[in-house]
C-alpha cells in the first residue's frame, strides 16, 4: 500500500519556539494516521443511505449539524443536510466497506484522506490564538467539546473541531495546509509552543453534566 505523504513534510521537525518570557504554553502538530471518508445521499435517498450503512458502521448516522459523535474508534460528523464525514484510524479502511453497500442510486462514498490535513493546537491559550483569525465564537459556553464548524481563515476554507478542553483540530484543504500551519505557528509565537509529532486518536467522551456540556 502506498504511504500517504504529509503536506507538512519538513516543517514538523523544528521542535518549537519560546515565547517572550521563555515559556511554551501551547502544543501544535499534525494529526496523522487517520482516514477521512465522506458519505452523501442523493436527493430523496436519505433513509435508504442510513439503512445501507448501518450494518457497516454499527450505528446510525448523526442527525445534528455542528456536533460530532464518537462511537468506538470512529468520529461521525454531519457536515451538510445529507452529507457526513467519518474519521477513523488509518488501519481501518471504512471507505471500501461502505462502497460495497452504498449503490450509486442511493449515494456516494468519497475518500478525503489525501485532500485534507488535520492540524491541531492544544494549551491554555489555544482559543486566544485561534480567535485572531477565525470568526467563530469559541467560548466554552457556546462551542463546547465535540462542536465543529465550517468556517474560513482569511478566506481559506477549513473545518474546526473542538476535540478536548483546550484542543482544537483544523481540517484544511491540502493545498492550503502549509499556509494554515504557518499562520498558526506565527499566531502562537507570543505564547511559545512545542511541535508534537503524533497520530490521530478519537477524542475522549465528554463528561456528563446537568446542561449536557462538559463545563
Amino acid at each position: 500500500m502506498l504511504e500517504r505523504n504529509s503536506a507538512l513534510v519538513g516543517v514538523l521537525k523544528s521542535g518549537g519556539r519560546d515565547g517572550p518570557g521563555g515559556e511554551r504554553r501551547l502544543r501544535v502538530g499534525e494529526a496523522r494516521g487517520r482516514r477521512l471518508v465522506q458519505v452523501a445521499a442523493l436527493p430523496g435517498a436519505a433513509m435508504a443511505l442510513a439503512t445501507a450503512v448501518r450494518p457497516v458502521l454499527g450505528t446510525d448516522l448523526p442527525s445534528s449539524l455542528g456536533e460530532a459523535t464518537a462511537v468506538g474508534l470512529r468520529l461521525f460528523l454531519k457536515v451538510g443536510p445529507e452529507q457526513f464525514w467519518i474519521i477513523s484510524p488509518d488501519a481501518e479502511d471504512v471507505a471500501r466497506a461502505l462502497e460495497s453497500v452504498v449503490p450509486p442510486t442511493v449515494g456516494s462514498v468519497t475518500p478525503l484522506s489525501h485532500s485534507r490535513t488535520c492540524i491541531w493546537i492544544d494549551g491554555p491559550s489555544s482559543r486566544e490564538v485561534l480567535a485572531t483569525g477565525i470568526a467563530v465564537d469559541l467560548h466554552p459556553d457556546v462551542f463546547h467539546r465535540y462542536c465543529f464548524a465550517q468556517t474560513g481563515l482569511h478566506h481559506t476554507p477549513l473545518m474546526i473541531l473542538r476535540s478536548g478542553d483546550s484542543r482544537y483540530e483544523l481540517y484544511a484543504l491540502r493545498t492550503f495546509a502549509l499556509w494554515t500551519w504557518e499562520w498558526l505557528i506565527d499566531a502562537a509565537l507570543p505564547f511559545g509552543y512545542d511541535i508534537i509529532d503524533t497520530n490521530w486518536a478519537p477524542p475522549a467522551q465528554p463528561r456528563a453534566s446537568g446542561n449536557g456540556r462538559d463545563f
